[in-house]
Protein backbone atom coordinates (compact mmCIF):
# COMPACT_ATOMS: atom_id res chain seq x y z
CA UNK A 1 0.00 0.00 0.00
CA UNK A 2 2.68 2.55 1.10
CA UNK A 3 4.52 1.78 -2.75
CA UNK A 4 1.24 2.55 -4.15
CA UNK A 5 0.39 6.02 -1.91
CA UNK A 6 3.93 6.60 -3.27
CA UNK A 7 3.43 6.06 -6.80
CA UNK A 8 0.56 7.89 -6.42
CA UNK A 9 1.78 11.16 -5.67
CA UNK A 10 4.70 10.74 -7.50
CA UNK A 11 1.87 11.24 -10.56
CA UNK A 12 -0.33 14.02 -8.36
CA UNK A 13 3.09 16.15 -8.03
CA UNK A 14 4.58 15.88 -11.84
CA UNK A 15 1.39 15.87 -13.61
CA UNK A 16 0.54 19.16 -11.76
CA UNK A 17 3.92 20.29 -12.26
CA UNK A 18 3.68 19.34 -16.27
CA UNK A 19 -0.03 20.85 -16.20
CA UNK A 20 1.79 24.29 -15.36
CA UNK A 21 4.29 24.31 -17.19
CA UNK A 22 2.13 23.43 -20.01
CA UNK A 23 -0.14 26.39 -18.92
CA UNK A 24 2.80 29.20 -19.19
CA UNK A 25 3.87 27.94 -22.74
CA UNK A 26 0.75 28.30 -24.22
CA UNK A 27 0.17 31.89 -22.55
CA UNK A 28 0.01 34.42 -25.58
CA UNK A 29 3.54 35.97 -24.72
CA UNK A 30 3.07 38.04 -28.31
CA UNK A 31 -0.07 39.03 -27.11
CA UNK A 32 -1.19 42.86 -26.68
CA UNK A 33 -2.09 43.75 -22.69
CA UNK A 34 0.32 41.32 -21.36
CA UNK A 35 2.32 42.88 -18.95
CA UNK A 36 5.67 40.82 -17.72
CA UNK A 37 7.13 42.20 -14.54
CA UNK A 38 10.62 41.55 -12.33
CA UNK A 39 10.73 42.42 -8.59
CA UNK A 40 14.56 41.25 -7.24
CA UNK A 41 14.37 41.10 -3.57
CA UNK A 42 17.35 40.54 -0.76
CA UNK A 43 16.71 39.48 2.77
CA UNK A 44 18.80 39.58 5.85
CA UNK A 45 17.41 37.91 8.88
CA UNK A 46 18.79 37.36 12.39
CA UNK A 47 16.72 34.91 14.52
CA UNK A 48 17.34 34.11 18.42
CA UNK A 49 15.63 31.46 20.40
CA UNK A 50 16.48 30.45 24.01
CA UNK A 51 14.88 27.11 23.98
CA UNK A 52 14.92 25.89 20.10
CA UNK A 53 14.59 22.47 20.82
CA UNK A 54 11.37 23.21 23.18
CA UNK A 55 12.27 20.80 25.79
CA UNK A 56 11.45 21.03 29.60
CA UNK A 57 15.01 20.63 30.58
CA UNK A 58 18.66 21.34 29.47
CA UNK A 59 17.32 24.03 27.06
CA UNK A 60 19.75 25.37 23.86
CA UNK A 61 19.94 28.81 23.06
CA UNK A 62 20.86 28.92 19.45
CA UNK A 63 21.18 31.76 16.73
CA UNK A 64 20.25 31.40 13.34
CA UNK A 65 21.05 33.79 10.55
CA UNK A 66 20.20 34.06 7.23
CA UNK A 67 20.23 35.38 3.43
CA UNK A 68 17.69 35.24 0.78
CA UNK A 69 17.89 36.34 -2.65
CA UNK A 70 14.97 36.31 -4.34
CA UNK A 71 13.59 36.35 -7.87
CA UNK A 72 9.58 36.98 -8.66
CA UNK A 73 8.44 37.34 -12.24
CA UNK A 74 4.91 37.76 -13.06
CA UNK A 75 3.03 37.47 -15.99
CA UNK A 76 -0.15 39.22 -16.56
CA UNK A 77 -2.94 39.53 -18.65
CA UNK A 78 -6.87 40.23 -18.76
CA UNK A 79 -7.96 36.46 -17.75
CA UNK A 80 -4.72 35.15 -16.59
CA UNK A 81 -1.98 35.82 -14.08
CA UNK A 82 1.06 33.50 -13.64
CA UNK A 83 3.77 34.60 -10.90
CA UNK A 84 7.15 32.08 -10.25
CA UNK A 85 9.55 33.06 -7.59
CA UNK A 86 12.64 31.54 -7.00
CA UNK A 87 14.49 32.25 -3.44
CA UNK A 88 17.60 30.64 -2.88
CA UNK A 89 18.44 31.40 1.20
CA UNK A 90 21.74 30.22 2.87
CA UNK A 91 21.30 28.79 6.34
CA UNK A 92 23.80 29.84 9.41
CA UNK A 93 23.49 27.89 12.77
CA UNK A 94 25.80 29.19 15.46
CA UNK A 95 25.47 26.03 17.37
CA UNK A 96 24.38 23.33 15.20
CA UNK A 97 26.73 23.78 12.33
CA UNK A 98 25.78 19.76 10.54
CA UNK A 99 22.21 22.08 9.88
CA UNK A 100 23.64 25.12 7.84
CA UNK A 101 22.26 24.51 4.51
CA UNK A 102 21.64 26.34 0.83
CA UNK A 103 18.09 25.77 0.72
CA UNK A 104 16.29 26.27 -2.59
CA UNK A 105 12.94 27.61 -2.43
CA UNK A 106 10.43 27.51 -5.75
CA UNK A 107 6.76 28.76 -5.88
CA UNK A 108 4.48 29.02 -8.86
CA UNK A 109 1.17 30.14 -8.88
CA UNK A 110 -1.83 31.05 -12.01
CA UNK A 111 -4.79 32.30 -12.02
CA UNK A 112 -6.72 31.82 -15.63
CA UNK A 113 -9.74 32.59 -16.76
CA UNK A 114 -10.79 30.10 -19.64
CA UNK A 115 -14.78 31.14 -19.97
CA UNK A 116 -16.72 33.83 -18.27
CA UNK A 117 -18.28 30.86 -15.91
CA UNK A 118 -15.11 29.18 -15.28
CA UNK A 119 -12.08 30.10 -13.19
CA UNK A 120 -8.96 27.83 -12.56
CA UNK A 121 -5.98 28.72 -9.94
CA UNK A 122 -3.59 26.40 -9.25
CA UNK A 123 -0.01 26.90 -7.09
CA UNK A 124 3.29 25.19 -6.22
CA UNK A 125 5.72 25.31 -3.47
CA UNK A 126 9.01 23.93 -3.17
CA UNK A 127 10.98 24.24 0.21
CA UNK A 128 14.73 22.56 -0.56
CA UNK A 129 15.19 22.77 2.82
CA UNK A 130 17.36 19.26 4.14
CA UNK A 131 19.69 17.82 6.73
CA UNK A 132 19.17 16.75 10.24
CA UNK A 133 15.31 17.90 11.09
CA UNK A 134 15.16 17.95 14.61
CA UNK A 135 13.42 20.78 15.78
CA UNK A 136 12.66 22.25 12.63
CA UNK A 137 9.69 22.38 9.74
CA UNK A 138 9.38 22.40 6.70
CA UNK A 139 6.46 21.58 4.26
CA UNK A 140 6.44 21.47 0.25
CA UNK A 141 2.74 22.05 -1.53
CA UNK A 142 0.93 21.74 -4.39
CA UNK A 143 -2.98 22.61 -5.01
CA UNK A 144 -5.39 23.21 -7.87
CA UNK A 145 -8.62 24.58 -7.69
CA UNK A 146 -11.06 24.59 -10.51
CA UNK A 147 -14.23 26.49 -10.35
CA UNK A 148 -17.60 26.00 -13.06
CA UNK A 149 -20.52 27.85 -12.73
CA UNK A 150 -22.85 25.40 -14.09
CA UNK A 151 -26.29 27.37 -14.17
CA UNK A 152 -26.98 30.96 -12.60
CA UNK A 153 -27.49 28.94 -9.22
CA UNK A 154 -25.43 25.43 -9.72
CA UNK A 155 -21.75 25.57 -9.03
CA UNK A 156 -19.27 22.79 -9.47
CA UNK A 157 -15.60 22.75 -7.80
CA UNK A 158 -12.77 20.29 -7.73
CA UNK A 159 -9.89 20.46 -5.79
CA UNK A 160 -6.14 19.34 -5.17
CA UNK A 161 -4.22 19.35 -2.19
CA UNK A 162 -0.96 17.91 -1.91
CA UNK A 163 1.88 18.50 0.75
CA UNK A 164 4.91 16.90 2.49
CA UNK A 165 6.30 18.24 5.58
CA UNK A 166 7.94 17.51 8.36
CA UNK A 167 6.15 19.20 11.43
CA UNK A 168 5.84 18.31 15.50
CA UNK A 169 3.45 15.75 16.48
CA UNK A 170 0.59 17.19 18.57
CA UNK A 171 0.07 14.01 20.78
CA UNK A 172 4.07 13.14 21.29
CA UNK A 173 6.26 16.02 20.11
CA UNK A 174 7.96 14.20 17.90
CA UNK A 175 8.71 15.11 14.66
CA UNK A 176 7.97 13.15 11.45
CA UNK A 177 8.02 13.16 7.67
CA UNK A 178 4.98 12.66 6.13
CA UNK A 179 2.59 13.41 3.02
CA UNK A 180 -0.97 14.12 2.70
CA UNK A 181 -3.07 13.99 -0.21
CA UNK A 182 -6.27 15.38 -0.37
CA UNK A 183 -9.06 15.37 -3.20
CA UNK A 184 -12.43 17.26 -3.09
CA UNK A 185 -15.33 17.27 -5.58
CA UNK A 186 -18.55 19.34 -4.87
CA UNK A 187 -21.94 20.68 -5.90
CA UNK A 188 -23.77 22.79 -4.36
CA UNK A 189 -26.97 24.93 -5.79
CA UNK A 190 -28.08 28.09 -4.06
CA UNK A 191 -31.58 29.01 -4.83
CA UNK A 192 -31.87 32.20 -2.43
CA UNK A 193 -30.13 34.71 -0.41
CA UNK A 194 -29.71 31.69 2.27
CA UNK A 195 -30.90 29.05 0.84
CA UNK A 196 -28.73 26.15 -0.40
CA UNK A 197 -27.94 22.61 -1.38
CA UNK A 198 -25.02 20.84 -1.64
CA UNK A 199 -22.78 17.20 -1.70
CA UNK A 200 -19.23 16.85 -0.74
CA UNK A 201 -16.55 13.57 -2.41
CA UNK A 202 -13.43 13.73 -0.86
CA UNK A 203 -10.85 11.27 -0.93
CA UNK A 204 -7.36 11.66 0.85
CA UNK A 205 -4.34 9.49 2.19
CA UNK A 206 -1.54 10.35 4.71
CA UNK A 207 1.84 8.43 4.31
CA UNK A 208 4.40 8.59 6.68
CA UNK A 209 8.59 8.15 5.74
CA UNK A 210 8.85 5.35 8.38
CA UNK A 211 5.86 3.48 9.19
CA UNK A 212 3.36 5.13 11.69
CA UNK A 213 0.28 4.48 13.40
CA UNK A 214 -1.03 7.71 12.18
CA UNK A 215 -1.03 6.60 8.64
CA UNK A 216 -4.48 6.25 6.69
CA UNK A 217 -6.48 6.17 3.75
CA UNK A 218 -9.93 7.99 4.37
CA UNK A 219 -13.58 8.59 1.99
CA UNK A 220 -15.84 11.03 2.76
CA UNK A 221 -19.20 11.79 1.69
CA UNK A 222 -21.32 14.49 2.99
CA UNK A 223 -24.45 16.50 2.14
CA UNK A 224 -25.98 19.31 3.39
CA UNK A 225 -28.99 22.05 2.84
CA UNK A 226 -30.32 25.46 4.39
CA UNK A 227 -33.58 26.16 3.70
CA UNK A 228 -36.04 29.21 5.10
CA UNK A 229 -39.79 28.06 4.90
CA UNK A 230 -40.59 31.56 5.39
CA UNK A 231 -39.09 34.99 6.77
CA UNK A 232 -39.26 34.08 10.49
CA UNK A 233 -38.68 30.17 9.98
CA UNK A 234 -36.13 27.75 8.17
CA UNK A 235 -34.16 24.91 9.23
CA UNK A 236 -30.46 23.85 8.66
CA UNK A 237 -29.06 19.77 8.64
CA UNK A 238 -26.04 18.36 7.20
CA UNK A 239 -25.64 14.53 7.33
CA UNK A 240 -21.89 13.16 6.33
CA UNK A 241 -20.31 9.64 6.46
CA UNK A 242 -16.48 8.66 6.83
CA UNK A 243 -14.60 5.60 5.99
CA UNK A 244 -10.88 5.63 7.72
CA UNK A 245 -8.85 2.89 7.14
CA UNK A 246 -5.23 3.02 9.05
CA UNK A 247 -2.35 1.27 7.46
CA UNK A 248 -0.11 0.42 10.15
CA UNK A 249 -2.65 0.07 13.50
CA UNK A 250 -5.50 -2.19 13.66
CA UNK A 251 -8.45 0.05 14.31
CA UNK A 252 -10.27 1.16 10.98
CA UNK A 253 -12.80 3.40 11.71
CA UNK A 254 -16.48 4.33 10.40
CA UNK A 255 -18.74 7.26 11.08
CA UNK A 256 -21.69 8.24 11.09
CA UNK A 257 -22.61 11.72 11.84
CA UNK A 258 -25.41 14.31 11.06
CA UNK A 259 -27.30 17.64 12.78
CA UNK A 260 -30.84 19.11 12.59
CA UNK A 261 -31.30 22.62 13.60
CA UNK A 262 -34.59 24.65 13.57
CA UNK A 263 -33.83 28.35 13.11
CA UNK A 264 -35.86 31.01 14.51
CA UNK A 265 -35.34 34.80 12.76
CA UNK A 266 -35.86 37.15 15.71
CA UNK A 267 -34.72 40.52 13.79
CA UNK A 268 -32.65 41.08 10.83
CA UNK A 269 -29.57 40.32 12.52
CA UNK A 270 -30.25 37.56 14.83
CA UNK A 271 -31.34 34.34 15.32
CA UNK A 272 -32.36 31.54 17.40
CA UNK A 273 -31.75 27.99 17.18
CA UNK A 274 -33.12 24.38 18.95
CA UNK A 275 -30.52 21.59 17.52
CA UNK A 276 -29.64 18.12 17.67
CA UNK A 277 -26.19 16.35 16.48
CA UNK A 278 -25.95 12.54 16.46
CA UNK A 279 -22.56 11.07 15.88
CA UNK A 280 -21.56 7.29 15.85
CA UNK A 281 -18.25 5.65 15.31
CA UNK A 282 -17.41 1.85 14.62
CA UNK A 283 -13.98 1.01 15.47
CA UNK A 284 -12.56 -2.76 15.92
CA UNK A 285 -11.44 -1.30 19.47
CA UNK A 286 -15.55 -0.67 19.96
CA UNK A 287 -18.41 1.40 19.38
CA UNK A 288 -18.84 5.35 20.38
CA UNK A 289 -21.95 7.13 20.07
CA UNK A 290 -22.25 11.03 21.32
CA UNK A 291 -25.96 12.34 21.43
CA UNK A 292 -25.35 16.49 21.60
CA UNK A 293 -28.59 18.00 22.16
CA UNK A 294 -28.18 22.22 22.00
CA UNK A 295 -29.74 25.54 22.10
CA UNK A 296 -28.34 28.99 21.18
CA UNK A 297 -28.28 32.20 19.17
CA UNK A 298 -26.51 33.44 15.75
CA UNK A 299 -26.12 37.12 15.95
CA UNK A 300 -24.60 39.34 13.25
CA UNK A 301 -24.05 42.81 14.75
CA UNK A 302 -22.16 44.16 11.59
CA UNK A 303 -20.19 43.67 8.88
CA UNK A 304 -16.64 43.07 10.91
CA UNK A 305 -18.64 41.24 14.23
CA UNK A 306 -20.78 38.66 15.31
CA UNK A 307 -21.85 36.63 18.34
CA UNK A 308 -22.65 32.80 18.05
CA UNK A 309 -23.54 31.05 21.26
CA UNK A 310 -25.19 27.80 22.50
CA UNK A 311 -25.18 25.26 25.21
CA UNK A 312 -26.14 21.74 25.49
CA UNK A 313 -24.91 17.83 26.62
CA UNK A 314 -22.61 15.19 25.53
CA UNK A 315 -24.02 12.32 25.94
CA UNK A 316 -20.98 9.73 25.52
CA UNK A 317 -21.77 5.69 25.10
CA UNK A 318 -19.06 3.10 24.72
CA UNK A 319 -19.87 -0.18 23.32
CA UNK A 320 -18.55 -2.34 26.77
CA UNK A 321 -21.54 -0.29 28.63
CA UNK A 322 -19.37 2.59 30.14
CA UNK A 323 -20.94 6.08 29.74
CA UNK A 324 -20.36 9.89 30.49
CA UNK A 325 -22.05 13.19 30.47
CA UNK A 326 -20.50 16.51 30.22
CA UNK A 327 -21.66 20.11 29.60
CA UNK A 328 -20.61 21.97 26.43
CA UNK A 329 -20.39 25.59 25.61
CA UNK A 330 -20.56 26.45 21.60
CA UNK A 331 -18.87 29.93 21.54
CA UNK A 332 -17.81 31.56 18.46
CA UNK A 333 -17.35 35.28 18.95
CA UNK A 334 -14.96 38.05 17.36
CA UNK A 335 -15.01 41.61 16.88
CA UNK A 336 -12.95 44.33 14.84
CA UNK A 337 -12.61 47.58 15.91
CA UNK A 338 -11.51 49.75 13.40
CA UNK A 339 -11.22 52.74 16.15
CA UNK A 340 -9.11 55.27 13.38
CA UNK A 341 -7.93 55.46 10.80
CA UNK A 342 -4.54 53.76 11.96
CA UNK A 343 -5.36 51.40 14.31
CA UNK A 344 -7.42 48.07 14.48
CA UNK A 345 -8.23 45.59 17.61
CA UNK A 346 -9.15 42.51 16.48
CA UNK A 347 -11.23 40.09 19.51
CA UNK A 348 -11.90 36.17 19.04
CA UNK A 349 -13.19 33.44 21.59
CA UNK A 350 -14.15 30.07 20.14
CA UNK A 351 -14.62 26.51 21.21
CA UNK A 352 -14.95 23.22 19.49
CA UNK A 353 -14.79 19.37 19.84
CA UNK A 354 -13.33 16.83 17.30
CA UNK A 355 -13.50 13.07 17.08
CA UNK A 356 -10.73 10.70 17.03
CA UNK A 357 -9.18 11.45 13.78
CA UNK A 358 -8.79 15.29 13.99
CA UNK A 359 -11.55 15.66 11.96
CA UNK A 360 -14.36 18.48 13.32
CA UNK A 361 -17.73 16.81 15.08
CA UNK A 362 -18.77 20.23 15.94
CA UNK A 363 -18.67 22.37 12.88
CA UNK A 364 -17.74 25.68 15.69
CA UNK A 365 -14.57 27.42 14.91
CA UNK A 366 -11.29 25.30 15.71
CA UNK A 367 -8.28 28.35 14.73
CA UNK A 368 -5.48 30.00 16.20
CA UNK A 369 -3.86 33.23 15.70
CA UNK A 370 -0.94 32.88 13.21
CA UNK A 371 1.03 35.53 15.15
CA UNK A 372 3.79 35.99 12.62
CA UNK A 373 4.31 39.59 12.02
CA UNK A 374 5.69 40.44 8.46
CA UNK A 375 3.29 43.68 7.54
CA UNK A 376 4.05 46.70 4.41
CA UNK A 377 2.63 49.75 4.36
CA UNK A 378 0.18 49.25 1.72
CA UNK A 379 -1.58 46.36 5.05
CA UNK A 380 -3.84 48.54 6.66
CA UNK A 381 -5.43 50.00 3.12
CA UNK A 382 -6.81 46.14 2.63
CA UNK A 383 -7.60 45.30 6.68
CA UNK A 384 -11.37 47.07 6.39
CA UNK A 385 -12.52 45.22 3.24
CA UNK A 386 -11.74 41.88 4.91
CA UNK A 387 -12.73 40.85 8.08
CA UNK A 388 -9.67 38.71 9.42
CA UNK A 389 -7.32 40.87 7.28
CA UNK A 390 -5.35 41.44 10.39
CA UNK A 391 -5.38 38.45 11.50
CA UNK A 392 -4.81 34.98 8.97
CA UNK A 393 -6.91 32.24 10.18
CA UNK A 394 -5.55 28.56 10.31
CA UNK A 395 -6.44 25.37 11.61
CA UNK A 396 -4.99 24.70 15.13
CA UNK A 397 -5.07 21.58 15.38
CA UNK A 398 -1.92 19.58 13.79
CA UNK A 399 -1.74 15.84 13.71
CA UNK A 400 -3.62 13.87 16.37
CA UNK A 401 -3.22 10.11 17.51
CA UNK A 402 -5.66 8.12 16.08
CA UNK A 403 -6.45 6.45 19.42
CA UNK A 404 -7.88 9.55 20.61
CA UNK A 405 -11.62 9.68 21.24
CA UNK A 406 -12.23 13.47 21.32
CA UNK A 407 -10.89 16.58 21.80
CA UNK A 408 -12.49 19.92 23.30
CA UNK A 409 -10.56 23.26 22.47
CA UNK A 410 -10.85 26.49 24.23
CA UNK A 411 -9.58 29.47 22.77
CA UNK A 412 -9.39 33.20 23.18
CA UNK A 413 -7.19 35.89 21.22
CA UNK A 414 -6.33 39.45 21.06
CA UNK A 415 -4.39 41.44 18.32
CA UNK A 416 -3.89 45.01 17.75
CA UNK A 417 -2.29 46.76 14.20
CA UNK A 418 -1.21 50.31 14.73
CA UNK A 419 0.05 52.55 12.29
CA UNK A 420 2.39 54.86 14.11
CA UNK A 421 3.80 56.83 11.49
CA UNK A 422 3.76 57.05 7.17
CA UNK A 423 5.44 54.13 6.56
CA UNK A 424 5.89 52.42 10.27
CA UNK A 425 3.41 49.71 11.98
CA UNK A 426 3.27 47.97 15.58
CA UNK A 427 1.06 44.94 16.42
CA UNK A 428 0.71 43.20 19.78
CA UNK A 429 -1.17 39.54 20.10
CA UNK A 430 -1.69 37.51 22.93
CA UNK A 431 -3.58 34.27 22.80
CA UNK A 432 -4.66 31.41 24.66
CA UNK A 433 -5.83 27.81 24.33
CA UNK A 434 -6.82 24.70 26.31
CA UNK A 435 -7.20 21.18 24.76
CA UNK A 436 -8.77 18.35 26.42
CA UNK A 437 -8.32 15.03 25.40
CA UNK A 438 -10.70 12.26 26.35
CA UNK A 439 -8.71 8.88 24.94
CA UNK A 440 -9.65 5.36 26.05
CA UNK A 441 -6.96 4.65 28.19
CA UNK A 442 -6.44 8.36 29.90
CA UNK A 443 -7.50 11.95 29.68
CA UNK A 444 -4.87 15.19 28.96
CA UNK A 445 -4.78 18.46 28.94
CA UNK A 446 -2.77 20.60 27.31
CA UNK A 447 -2.46 24.92 27.63
CA UNK A 448 -0.84 27.05 25.30
CA UNK A 449 0.08 30.65 26.06
CA UNK A 450 1.68 33.07 23.03
CA UNK A 451 2.25 36.73 23.83
CA UNK A 452 4.21 39.02 21.48
CA UNK A 453 4.54 41.68 19.12
CA UNK A 454 6.36 43.52 16.71
CA UNK A 455 7.55 46.83 14.62
CA UNK A 456 7.84 47.34 10.61
CA UNK A 457 9.42 50.14 9.33
CA UNK A 458 10.15 51.45 5.73
CA UNK A 459 12.86 54.48 6.47
CA UNK A 460 12.51 54.68 2.25
CA UNK A 461 10.50 53.05 -0.29
CA UNK A 462 12.48 49.96 -1.01
CA UNK A 463 14.08 49.44 2.17
CA UNK A 464 11.90 47.81 5.24
CA UNK A 465 13.16 46.59 8.43
CA UNK A 466 11.10 44.25 10.82
CA UNK A 467 11.44 43.20 13.97
CA UNK A 468 9.13 41.32 16.29
CA UNK A 469 9.18 39.02 19.16
CA UNK A 470 6.94 35.95 20.77
CA UNK A 471 6.92 34.19 24.21
CA UNK A 472 5.33 30.50 23.87
CA UNK A 473 4.46 28.37 27.16
CA UNK A 474 3.26 24.82 26.86
CA UNK A 475 1.93 23.02 29.47
CA UNK A 476 0.70 19.49 29.32
CA UNK A 477 -0.26 17.12 32.50
CA UNK A 478 0.48 14.03 29.70
CA UNK A 479 4.07 12.62 30.49
CA UNK A 480 4.23 11.77 26.81
CA UNK A 481 4.42 15.64 26.21
CA UNK A 482 7.05 17.79 28.50
CA UNK A 483 6.07 21.31 29.61
CA UNK A 484 7.83 24.11 27.27
CA UNK A 485 8.55 27.84 27.50
CA UNK A 486 10.27 29.87 24.66
CA UNK A 487 11.41 32.95 23.65
CA UNK A 488 11.52 34.25 19.95
CA UNK A 489 13.24 37.90 18.47
CA UNK A 490 13.67 38.08 14.88
CA UNK A 491 15.10 41.07 13.34
CA UNK A 492 15.19 41.50 9.48
CA UNK A 493 16.38 43.48 6.98
CA UNK A 494 15.19 43.45 3.15
CA UNK A 495 15.63 45.43 0.27
CA UNK A 496 12.69 45.82 -2.40
CA UNK A 497 12.14 47.77 -5.29
CA UNK A 498 10.00 50.31 -5.02
CA UNK A 499 7.96 49.32 -7.83
CA UNK A 500 8.44 46.17 -9.92
CA UNK A 501 10.58 45.78 -12.90
CA UNK A 502 8.59 45.89 -16.26
CA UNK A 503 9.46 44.16 -19.29
CA UNK A 504 8.28 45.93 -22.50
CA UNK A 505 7.72 43.55 -25.55
CA UNK A 506 10.11 43.92 -28.35
CA UNK A 507 9.25 43.67 -31.78
CA UNK A 508 12.07 41.51 -34.00
CA UNK A 509 12.66 43.43 -36.86
CA UNK A 510 13.15 42.06 -40.81
CA UNK A 511 16.62 40.38 -41.21
CA UNK A 512 18.95 42.67 -42.84
CA UNK A 513 17.28 45.80 -40.62
CA UNK A 514 19.88 47.22 -37.58
CA UNK A 515 18.63 45.31 -34.78
CA UNK A 516 15.30 44.99 -32.26
CA UNK A 517 13.75 47.87 -31.45
CA UNK A 518 11.34 48.81 -28.63
CA UNK A 519 7.76 48.44 -29.87
CA UNK A 520 5.86 51.74 -29.37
Amino acid sequence: MQQRCQRSVFCIKYSLSFIFLLLITSLPSAQAGMITQLTPTLTITEEYSDNFLKTETDTQEEWITSYELGFSMGFIEKRSQVYLAYNPEYIDYKNFDDRDSLDHNVTLSGSFQPSKRTTFDMDLGYDGHQGNNQGESWEHTASALLNHQITKHLNFSVNQDYSKTFDQQERTGVFKEHEVNSTTVSVVNESGEKDQIGVDFSYEFDDYKQADQDEYKEFNTSGFITYWMNPLNGIDSNISYKNRKLQNFNDDLEEYEGYFRYLRKFSKHLDGYVKYRHYLSQKDSGDHTIYHPSVGFDWDVTRDSGISMGTGVLFHDWEDGSTSTEPFFDVDVYKIYDFSRRGILTLRGASGYEDSTGEDIDKGFSTYYQTSFDLDYQLLKHLSSNINGSVRLDDFHGPSSQREDETITYETGIQLNYQLRERMFTNVFGTYTQNEYHETDQNRQDKTIELGGGVSWSPLKWIRFNLSYQYTEFVSDSSERGDSTENEVTFSVSFIPKRPITIDRIKIKRIGESGPTEEK
